[in-house]
């Protein structure tokens, strides 16, 4: 094995066991050496990204780019570190990439479509969504993704109630599910079926002001005012911004 890849096996051992700081200091010492080793700088790049340095992250991925093939999950970092740079053109042409590339996972197409959604581009972003029912069709957040696409392209809350419904179906437990379908009824002039889908909610689990604010309509509309009045009571004085 040459010096490089020593080093790099050096590298992955030293973040297999925790010591990220370490590994990051012994990859950034051997690029003074080895300037053209793409596989050390995609490591150093990897780093960064976890870290939370997305300039240092895009530097030393664009460089690794050049000296070595990506695989999908690499390019979607890089895309992200792109995206988070101000750098959204070439970000969206890698997202792009990997939305149409029959290699990237199951796993890295949500990772995808945030990307797309982050970038304005919703109706690829939807179709990275369809793209994952299409393979996994019990996967709740895929049919929850595409529900908030298809709102995001401003079409109507019955287009989008059907992928809700879904999600709420194979993920019953979660509340962000429950409470967006019930708005959606809502809006649809289906009001007691909202309301006796809420009625389940513990509200002790719900933190988010715009959840509580739209339990708090329906509750209230509904003639339920101890639950109106305890949403209400956790919008101004216990929830989080959402």
């Amino acid at each position: 094995m040459s010096q490089g890849g020593d080093i790099l096996k050096r590298c992955f051992e030293l973040a297999g066991a925790g010591e990220l700081d370490e590994a990051g200091d012994l990859a950034e010492q051997a690029l003074a050496l080895e300037g053209e080793n793409g596989l050390l700088w995609r490591f150093v790049g990897l780093l960064r990204h976890r870290a939370g340095d997305f300039t240092g992250a895009r530097d030393a991925l664009e460089t690794a780019q050049v000296l070595v093939p990506f695989d999908p999950s690499t390019s979607c970092i890089l895309a992200e570190t792109l995206a988070r740079t101000g750098h959204t053109g070439p970000a969206l042409e890698v997202y792009r990439e990997l939305a149409t590339d029959e290699r990237s996972p199951d796993r890295l197409l949500p990772a995808i479509a945030a990307g797309l959604g982050y970038l304005g581009e919703f109706g690829l972003a939807l179709d990275v969504c369809l793209e994952l029912i299409r393979r996994l069709p019990d996967h709740a957040e895929a049919h929850f993704g595409a529900a908030f696409y298809v709102r995001r392209l401003g079409r109507p809350p019955e287009a989008a109630l059907p992928f809700v419904a879904r999600a709420c179906e194979l993920a019953p437990d979660v509340d962000l599910y429950r409470i967006s379908l019930a708005t959606l009824l809502d809006h649809a002039g289906r009001r007691e079926e909202a309301y006796e889908l809420l009625r389940g909610v513990d509200l002790d689990r719900v933190s988010c002001r715009c959840c509580l604010r739209r339990m708090t309509t329906i509750f209230l509309a509904a003639g339920d005012a101890a639950r109106g009045s305890a949403c209400r009571r956790k919008t101004g004085d216990e929830a989080e911004g959402c």
